[in-house]
């Protein structure tokens, strides 16, 4: 009776065919993993600056701005402080990315 599999084994060995083979990368050195986390603290510290920039303006919006225009400048400034953040996370990204491929 060993010889008979559970529907979970069938279950992976079927998943195995359909996906492809997934690229094994290189394990990471801890040289670079302290880099990698050096460039992630460096952008959340970007990020958390952008953030408190962009709460400051918040609040004092309604001081600067005619009641008629408090709601669209409001959405504005929300919309440049996610532009902004998309853009850093980005970078972070590249930077990142360019730690872990091995130059040839």
């Amino acid at each position: 009776m060993s010889g008979l599999k559970s529907a979970l084994e069938i279950s992976m060995e079927k998943s195995d065919k359909l996906v492809p083979e997934v690229k094994k990368q290189k394990k990471l050195t801890a040289r670079q993993k302290e880099h990698i986390a050096e460039i992630r603290k460096e952008f959340k510290a970007k990020i958390a600056d952008k953030d408190v920039t962009h709460q400051y303006k918040l609040n004092y919006l309604a001081e600067r701005t005619p009641p008629e225009q408090l709601v669209m400048e409001s959405e504005k400034l929300k919309h440049e402080f996610a532009e902004e953040k998309e853009q850093l996370e980005k970078e972070m990204e590249t930077q990142i990315e360019a730690i872990r491929k091995p130059s040839k």
